[in-house]
């Protein structure tokens, strides 16, 4: 009696530490997956942040080119301006 008690203790036992290792083992990798999808979430929100920067410097560098045109233009219209009131000078 005594050595089948103690034969169903050693296998109810046995039963337990396989059922805590596999409890540590879903919980292992549970932490794995976890660990991946903040890496992933952390990767995709640093691409995102190189888009917006590499839009952003982009549109400065357009908003720089177009400011330079202006001036450019403005340039000329005022050397024209200044050179028709030379000859309007000299033709006085």
């Amino acid at each position: 009696m005594q050595v089948r008690r103690r034969a169903l203790e050693t296998k109810r036992q046995t039963r337990i530490q396989e059922m805590a290792e596999r409890r540590r083992q879903r919980a292992s990798e549970f932490e794995l997956r976890q660990q991946e999808k903040e890496k992933e979430r952390v990767e995709a929100a640093r691409a995102k942040e190189r888009d917006r920067e590499e839009r952003l410097a982009a549109l400065n560098k357009q908003q720089k080119t177009h400011i330079e045109e202006l001036q450019k233009k403005i340039q000329q219209k005022v050397n024209a301006e200044y050179v028709e009131s030379l000859l309007r000078v000299s033709v006085l």
